[in-house]
């Protein structure tokens, strides 16, 4: 897993979404989504189902794509509001909006994240 194979996944994402097909035949594409499923909470015996057809193998790579864009929409404004509420005193409200992005989020690595940010949201402010 690595830094490439979140890009590949987001640039295929983006090419259906803008109405590309998948690249016929790539031989590293089942590997890189056998490789992914699980970074985004899928399992790998997800990804080896959808690789059965273009069209389902299609529908994982959005489904990938759909759950990597949304999820770090979901960190960016958790930790926004997070951070603007703890600036203004309102530590319990900032806690209370990283619990709400935890409870929706699947991504592991995103989790991880706003648990980082949890843990932390009673520290005093570096200033």
């Amino acid at each position: 897993m690595t830094s490439d194979d979140w890009r590949k996944v987001i640039d295929l994402g983006l090419a259906l979404a803008n109405g590309a097909e998948l690249p016929p035949q790539d031989p590293e594409l089942p590997a890189l989504l056998r490789r992914m499923a699980p970074q985004v909470g899928m399992t790998r015996a997800d990804a080896d189902a959808a690789l059965g057809s273009v069209p389902e193998t299609a529908a994982l790579v959005r489904e990938i794509h759909r759950r990597t864009r949304e999820g770090s929409y979901r960190l960016g404004r958790a930790f926004g509001a997070s951070d603007a509420l703890k600036e203004n005193g309102d530590r319990a409200g900032a806690r209370k909006v990283l619990e709400d992005a935890m409870a929706a989020e699947v991504v592991p690595l995103y989790r991880a994240q706003l648990q980082a940010y949890l843990d932390h949201v009673d520290d005093p402010d570096d200033t």
